[in-house]
């Protein structure tokens, strides 16, 4: 009258987080690599604007033809680049091949170093080369070091801000400029080194802040993968014994079900003369029997809510209206029995199982149900008076050559009685002080 939960171990899974990870991580990669191209695109729009609408009397034409003539290249270029990386990832994602780490970091480091290039580059077409380290190009460093992200990586996320903060100090202490006579208030920036080491400091703080974002970020999509799979390992695992509904709440509930009373209907199942047919057939033809058998079984107890609590060899216990409470699990039962029966007929027919006769006993009533057990091992239990007469009204149908048979409280239960229910009378039910009506209905 039980079922086992057992919480899966992290190690089972592992394999399967390892390769739905990488798969996961190449999808970002794939993203990232489309932004940044798309990033680059933009830039043409930003060179634009800065030949433009930056007059002549602060950056002269023709310099501003040359940095618009470098500008231009090195996004055209940028911007294929990444497209090519994009449909690299798109095949990689096709074939199902991992991306290697060690790419990752080859990549972030051309990435960045081609930001210092374009501005060492275009640093001679200013007055003061230095100044170019103030340019709207420097931010394409935070560029790079925030989609690093999606990279799902402490470390290369860090790597990306700490090259991009050692190439743009050591960039700066190379056009850094002599102090000059005068003072003047551009002095601080073209000659004195303060100002480009806190912002290459700055640049490094910024990869570290995107690693400990992507390191929650691949934590969370580690937990959801986990997650995702202890559910499919769960939902397989009962999934022979219950309703997706009711595995989803012992799931949910991580199979620590409260103690509690709730309202039941309890059906046994019995096969008649199992034994027999048991000790004449080989162990192979006995199990291929009933799983046939049973297969039947839950097919029709999950269409009606139910719970295969326990396979008892030759017949099983089936409770409705516990985990999950029912509007009226008398009715559920009676359904399902008389389904069961109909099931099995039509099986025998079309040769699916062999000729089997069952015999089922319904009865609905009060029941304690939850957990039972240790830590390392609980059981969902459902004890009560319910119980034991609903198997005791089971084993009366070989007494009276029926199939189903229902307690007085079941019939009070339902809506509607079904065809051929008839009534048997007071019937002594052994170990009860008082006799039970009972019903036949098949």
């Amino acid at each position: 009258m039980t079922f086992v939960y057992r919480k899966r171990q992290k190690a089972e899974i592992s394999p399967y987080f390892n390769l739905t990870f990488a798969q996961e991580n190449l999808r970002r990669e794939k993203q990232r690599a489309g932004l940044m191209a798309v990033v680059f695109s933009l830039g043409v729009i930003i060179a634009l604007f800065f030949h433009s609408f930056i007059p002549d009397s602060a950056f002269p034409q023709k310099a501003k033809d040359e940095v618009l003539k470098v500008v231009f290249s090195f996004v055209l270029f940028m911007s294929l680049y990444e497209l090519s990386i994009w449909n690299l990832f798109r095949v990689w994602l096709r074939k199902g091949v991992t991306m290697p780490q060690f790419t990752k970091f080859l990549n972030a480091t051309f990435e960045v170093t081609s930001i210092s290039l374009l501005m060492y580059l275009i640093s001679d077409k200013f007055e003061h080369p230095i100044l170019v380290m103030l340019s709207p190009f420097a931010t394409f460093y935070y560029f790079f070091i925030i989609l690093s992200t999606l990279r799902l990586n402490f470390w290369i996320s860090f790597y990306t801000g700490l090259v991009a903060g050692l190439e743009y100090l050591l960039l700066s202490l190379y056009l850094l400029e002599e102090p000059s006579t005068t003072i003047d208030s551009l002095d601080l920036y073209m000659s004195v080194s303060f100002a480009y080491i806190l912002k290459a400091g700055i640049l490094v703080l910024c990869g570290a802040c995107a690693g400990f974002v992507s390191r929650q970020i691949q934590k969370s999509i580690q937990t959801s993968i986990e997650s995702s799979e202890i559910h499919d390992q769960l939902v397989t695992f009962f999934g022979q014994q219950v309703s997706p509904e009711i595995a989803d709440l012992i799931i949910k509930e991580k199979g620590m079900l409260k103690s509690q009373h709730m309202k039941v209907s309890v059906l046994f199942l019995d096969i008649r003369n199992f034994t027999k047919y048991a000790d004449k057939h080989t162990a192979d033809e006995v199990v291929a029997y009933q799983n046939s058998f049973f297969r039947i079984i839950v097919d029709v107890v999950n269409r009606h809510g139910g719970i295969v609590n326990q396979f008892l060899g030759d017949g099983c216990m089936i409770t409705f209206g516990a985990p999950i409470p029912l509007e009226n699990p008398a009715q559920n039962a009676v359904k399902a029995g008389l389904e069961i029966i109909a099931e099995i007929k039509k099986a025998v027919f079309e040769d699916r199982i062999i000729p089997t006769s069952v015999g089922i006993g319904v009865h609905v009533g009060d029941a304690v149900i939850g957990n039972i057990g240790t830590e390392t091992r609980q059981q969902f239990s459902i004890t009560g008076n319910v119980v034991i007469l609903a198997a005791r009204i089971e084993q009366l149908n070989k007494e009276y050559g029926t199939n189903m048979l229902v307690s007085q409280d079941v019939i009070n239960e339902l809506s509607e009685y079904p065809a051929l229910t008839e009534l048997l009378g007071v019937v002594d039910v052994k170990g009860m002080e008082e006799g039970v009506e009972l019903y036949k209905l098949s």
